[in-house]
C-alpha cells in the first residue's frame, strides 16, 4: 500500500473525492481526513491514529525503555545488590518493562502533540483546507492520482509510506 496526501479546497471537494475514492474501492477505512478543529466534518471519515504523534512516540518509547531497561538489568547482572542473585531472566524482565512502560508514557505524551508526518501541510490546515489521505495499492497509485486530478487538475499529490508496522 501507499499513502496518497493532498489537499482539498473544502468539505464539499472533499466529499466528492472520498465518495469516487469508496466508488473505485478504497474501503473507509483506508481514506483519513484531516482539518482543523472547528470544521464541520461528520461525513468524512476521521483521521484517527494520523492526526497525532502517538504511534510515532510510542515506538520511539518502545526502543528506549527497552535499552535502558537491558542495561539496567545487564548493570544489576554486573554489580549485583547485596545477597540477591541475579539472573539472565531479570535482564530479560527489565527490557520488558522498560518497553512497557517507555512505549506506553511516550505515546500518550505523543498523542497531545500534532502529527511531525504531516508537517508540510499545517499551513493548509490552518488556512481552513481538508487534508486527505488515502492508502491505495502500490500498483493503482497513477490510476488514483489521476482519479484525483479530475476533479481538482491543480492538486498537489504526495505519496507518504506508512510506516511498517510493529507485530505484522
Amino acid at each position: 500500500m501507499k499513502r496518497l496526501c493532498f489537499v482539498s479546497p473544502d468539505v464539499n471537494h472533499a466529499r466528492k473525492v472520498v465518495a469516487d475514492l469508496r466508488d473505485n474501492g478504497i474501503p473507509e477505512k483506508h481514506i483519513y481526513a484531516l482539518a482543523k478543529d472547528d470544521t464541520e466534518m461528520e461525513d468524512l471519515p476521521d483521521a484517527g491514529p494520523e492526526s497525532n504523534d502517538f504511534l510515532p512516540a510510542y515506538t520511539r518509547g518502545l526502543e528506549f525503555g527497552g535499552t535502558a531497561g537491558v542495561l539496567a538489568g545487564l548493570t544489576a547482572l554486573a554489580f549485583p545488590p547485596s545477597g540477591i542473585i541475579v539472573g539472565g531472566g531479570l535482564v530479560a524482565l527489565l527490557g520488558l518493562t522498560g518497553a512497557g512502560l517507555g512505549g506506553l508514557l511516550t505515546g500518550i505524551a505523543g498523542a497531545s502533540f500534532p502529527s511531525s508526518r504531516l508537517e508540510s501541510f499545517e499551513a493548509d490546515i490552518e488556512q481552513g483546507r481538508i487534508l486527505l489521505m488515502a492508502d491505495v495499492p502500490k500498483k493503482d497509485v497513477k490510476k488514483f492520482e489521476s482519479l484525483i486530478q479530475r476533479l481538482d487538475p491543480e492538486v498537489r499529490i504526495e505519496g507518504i509510506e506508512p510506516s511498517a508496522p510493529l507485530v505484522p
